[in-house]
């Protein structure tokens, strides 16, 4: 679920969205949404304990055929799309550490060495799966603690100001709201693999709803670190907000 969205969607938020409250409001809606989305399908998960997500949810609450439509569209589009997606600011983030890299060749060498990895073996997959996870939320936690931890911060506040009605109400602030709901992408992943977890009636819908919550509060506090730290002039428009940060933490 933690991908590559926190890292790159603040820098096209704060140009139409001058606070911190709007900005930090905006991540929170997204949560409640995709909460919201975890609970539905904690349910669904419950009662029809298997592996499939919407395949199988479709499948058997109406028709195969709509379960067969999910399916195909998951595979070539709903899975295939975010990964290219999520691959290529990894390649603009390498290309700006190393520039003699090609960007869209790292995007591809990335999405093609994780692949090779996830086939050859499940136990290398499994162990890979876990460790790539522990090292992203632990170095988002240590970004926090660090972030936090300084003293010279940014003139901005988090609490309502005047005009932040007008902003949450606004059209930048449900544009900024579908890039949010991407970088939230990932609450059902437990669902696919409902039939290879024990006691799934208990565990899924626990893994959906704790999971989800978890991401919340890191993707609130990764956002206040970047303002709280980093200039808005120097995150606007660009997609490497975290690598910006970092000078600044």
């Amino acid at each position: 679920m933690i991908g590559t969205g926190i890292f790159t969607s603040l820098g096209f938020q704060v140009g139409d969205l001058p606070s911190g409250f709007a900005i930090i409001a905006l991540w929170i809606v997204g949560g409640i949404c995709a909460m919201c989305g975890a609970l539905s399908y904690a349910e669904l998960a419950a009662a029809l304990p298997r592996s499939g997500g919407e395949y199988h949810f479709l499948r058997e609450i109406y028709h195969p055929s709509l379960g067969f439509l999910a399916g195909w569209i998951s595979a070539t589009v709903g899975f295939s799309a975010p990964v290219a997606i999520a691959a290529m600011p990894f390649g603009t983030y390498l290309a700006e550490i190393f520039p003699s890299i090609n960007p869209l060749v790292a995007a591809m060498a990335a999405v093609w060495i994780v692949t090779v990895v996830l086939l050859c073996d499940l136990r290398l997959g499994s162990a890979f799966q876990i460790g790539s996870t522990v090292l992203k939320v632990t170095l988002i936690v240590l970004l926090i603690g660090a972030g936090f931890y300084i003293n010279k911060t940014q003139p901005i506040s988090f609490w309502p100001m005047k005009g932040d009605g007008g902003l949450i109400a606004s059209t930048p602030f449900a544009i900024s709201l579908y890039w949010v709901m991407y970088a939230y992408s990932g609450w059902n992943a437990s669902t696919y693999i409902t039939g290879e977890i024990r006691n799934p009636r208990r565990n899924v819908p626990l893994s959906l709803a704790l999971g989800t919550l978890i991401v919340i509060v890191l993707y609130v506090c990764v956002n206040a670190v970047f303002l709280r730290t980093t200039p808005a002039a120097e995150m606007i428009g660009k997609q490497q907000v975290a690598l910006i940060a970092s000078t600044h933490i």
